[in-house]
């Protein structure tokens, strides 16, 4: 049975296998709407109004990851599972009235709500007020399901998150094509209503059947030191939320499909993180909260270091084949329905700079987990702070006088210059880790990708390849050979050689035991 407790490194297979599939429903999710819907005034509406929320709810949820989840488990340790469920049972049932209200006050008056949001005019959203009536009640729903599901990881349920991410995109992607017709975006809408109802129902099922949940609510005293770490954490956030928030804000006064390219630029960009990044930090951050605890900080820093180096190995030619074939990539995965023209070409702009991020977001993720775990909450909300607002400033400026490109080259400027920064982090707090040997690690890679970069922009100059597909494979292809090759001769990561190894073993023993 899948839905049971797992251990590390099987959580890690099955949640990854679980991963794929549901990145996969995200994916064509994707695809089923851009072909269907394409980039329009009523898009980039559904987009703003999508992203705002999710905004809120991945400001709530990250207090679970924060304070909630390890303070949980340390709960959990000392005072046994009682005292951890009636804490979290506090918190579920204070979600719920504050999103409430959230979704209350949205309801009232959407249009005006987000006339004052957003740099639409109030006749583009008067005339689609449906799209944010439909979407109101997500915001209860959604940082609902969050808290349950990291709660269920946190006893080693690793599949979970991806199981609710595969019935929100079996949802959506039926809905779409099934109502389409007759529903236009609000197809859309519904199935992502439902999709989220039904999983907060099964999530609840779930954990009292496997944990023996009970979910009474019970008004417990909160200890101080925990307010002040909440208060911490969510006055980082905030900054956090404000720093997703304001690109929304400012493209949002450009021409239609803008906010719709740059959503499908995200989501194309973002798979690498979502797929390879995210899960490997989800249960890496659960063996830091677990190493910390019990001081066992050798064993910290071979997690942290060994987690580090072989995510940006294998992370890298990614984003070099992204800043590559931006326009080759996005006309193969978009370019039909009614997804063509200024789309493309948008996409493929926001792109080629966003494909950059996912090396860089590897040490903030990690980074972030690090705190985490050491509780050093206060710490990390001064970084946080005084990051975002330079980040702020500097898509503020840069949107403002270079236009739309200046939003992913800001953004990812932040980011690159974040990496640095985390060296005077871990000198400050973390002495324990040895970021120093990950930083130089880095370097090599980045050399080493740099050149190969050139060796695959020279081949697509000289073959000239018509065919976006035949070209993105050739250069894909010959970029991925490379970087393989020179891995082995100068052992760039142990871990991914060990990994080859260990694979051509098993494919040459089921070869011999097939003759």
């Amino acid at each position: 049975m899948i839905l049971k407790i797992e251990s590390y490194k099987k959580g890690i297979i099955v949640s990854s296998v679980f991963n794929v599939i549901n990145k996969g429903f995200v994916f064509l999710n994707t695809l089923v709407i851009a072909y269907y819907f394409g980039a329009q005034l009523k898009m980039d509406i559904f987009f703003y109004v999508n992203n705002t929320i999710l905004i809120v709810a991945v400001f709530i949820a990250n207090l679970n990851a924060t304070v909630l989840i390890p303070e949980s488990m340390r709960i959990r340790t000392q005072d046994g599972e009682r005292h951890a469920m009636l804490f979290l049972n506090f918190f579920f049932y204070t979600y719920g009235l504050f999103t409430l209200l959230l979704c209350c006050l949205l309801l009232i008056n959407p249009v005006h709500a987000f006339t004052a949001f957003s740099n639409f005019n109030a006749s583009s959203l008067e005339e689609n007020s449906n799209i944010l009536l439909y979407a109101a009640p997500l915001i209860v729903l959604i940082p609902m399901v969050n808290l349950l599901t990291d709660v269920l990881t946190s006893y080693k349920f690793f599949s979970i998150p991806m199981i609710a991410g595969i019935v929100n995109g079996l949802f959506s992607i039926s809905f779409v094509v099934i109502f389409h017709n007759v529903l236009s975006v609000l197809s859309l809408l519904l199935g992502l209503l439902l999709s989220n109802a039904l999983n907060l129902i099964l999530l609840i099922i779930l954990m009292k059947r496997r944990l023996g949940w009970n979910f009474r609510f019970k008004y417990i005293k909160i200890e101080r030191r925990i307010w002040k770490n909440i208060g911490f954490a969510q006055a980082g956030n905030i900054s956090s939320s404000l720093t997703s928030y304001l690109p929304l804000y400012l493209l949002s006064a450009f021409g239609p499909g803008i906010i719709t390219s740059l959503n499908f630029a995200q989501q194309i960009s973002s798979l690498p993180t979502l797929l390879i990044t995210n899960q490997f930090s989800s249960v890496a951050g659960i063996k830091f909260n677990e190493l910390y605890s019990r001081g066992e900080f050798e064993n910290l820093n071979k997690t942290f270091t060994s987690t580090a180096n072989f995510l940006l190995f294998i992370l890298m030619p990614l984003s070099g084949i992204f800043l590559i074939y931006p326009t080759e990539i996005v006309s193969i995965i978009l370019k039909r329905g009614a997804f063509v023209g200024n789309g493309i070409a948008y996409t493929s702009l926001f792109l080629q700079w966003l494909g950059l991020l996912a090396p860089a977001l590897v040490i903030n993720t990690l980074f972030a987990r690090l705190f985490m775990a050491s509780h050093k909450i206060r710490q990390a909300f001064w970084y946080q702070i005084a990051f975002n607002v330079v980040l702020m400033v500097c898509i503020y400026l840069s949107v403002k006088h270079f236009g739309i490109i200046g939003y992913p080259i800001s953004w990812v400027s932040a980011y690159m210059m974040n990496v640095l920064l985390c060296y005077f982090l871990e000198k400050r707090y973390f002495s324990l880790i040895n970021y120093d040997m990950v930083l130089k690690k880095l370097g090599i890679v980045i050399i080493v990708n740099a050149i190969v970069g050139l060796v695959v922009l020279e081949w697509k100059r000289w073959s000239a390849i018509d065919s976006n597909f035949i070209s993105l494979c050739s250069g894909g292809g010959l970029y991925l050979i490379l970087i393989v090759i020179l891995g082995i001769y100068f052992r760039l990561n142990e871990n991914f050689n060990l990994f080859l190894y260990q694979l051509l073993n098993k494919v040459t023993k089921y070869a011999r035991a097939k003759k």
